[in-house]
C-alpha cells in the first residue's frame, strides 16, 4: 500500500466543504491555526499548526496547489512530517486528491495521498498520515455537526 485513501459522507453541500479546504477561514476552523494559500495552478497551499516553530518545521511549507475544480475537486503537494528529518530536508512530497460527490443535502468527501515511496523513512510517513488524515476528517465532520 503506497497510498492512503479516506472517505467521508458529511451532511454540507459540496460548496461549502470546497470553501473549507480552499479559504483561509475554512481551513483554520477544523485543519490548522494560520495558512498561506492561493488557489491557482501552482498556487501555495501552505499549512501551519504551530507559530512558535521556524519557518519549514511548522507544517507544509513549500506545498503547492497542482489542479482545481470548484466545489468539484482540489489537489496539492504534502509535505511529510518535520520528525523525518532525512525525507523533510530533502523536500520530500507526496500529492493529496480530494473530491466532493453532493447526494441530496449530503456531500461524499474522497481523500486519497498517493506517491509514498519504499523504504523505512517512507513508510514511517504513510503510518503518520494514515492517522492523521483520520484526525482531520473527523474535525471536518465534527465542525459540519
Amino acid at each position: 500500500m503506497n497510498k492512503i485513501v479516506k472517505s467521508r459522507i458529511i451532511h454540507k453541500s459540496a460548496q461549502h466543504l470546497y470553501e473549507m479546504w480552499t479559504t483561509k477561514q475554512g481551513l483554520n476552523t477544523f485543519f490548522s491555526i494560520d495558512n498561506d494559500i492561493e488557489i491557482k495552478l501552482n498556487g501555495k497551499y501552505e499549512i501551519y499548526f504551530s507559530q512558535d516553530e521556524t519557518m519549514n518545521q511548522r507544517g507544509s511549507e513549500g506545498c503547492k496547489v497542482i489542479d482545481y475544480a470548484p466545489n468539484k475537486m482540489l489537489s496539492f503537494t504534502w509535505n511529510v512530517p518535520p520528525t523525518l528529518i532525512s525525507l523533510r530536508q530533502s523536500n520530500a512530497q507526496t500529492m493529496v486528491v480530494i473530491t466532493f460527490e453532493s447526494n441530496g443535502g449530503q456531500t461524499l468527501i474522497n481523500l486519497t495521498n498517493s506517491g509514498y515511496l519504499d523504504s523505512t523513512e517512507w513508510h514511517e510517513a504513510l503510518q503518520y498520515f494514515d492517522k492523521a488524515w483520520d484526525y482531520v476528517l473527523d474535525n471536518l465532520v465534527r465542525v459540519c455537526l
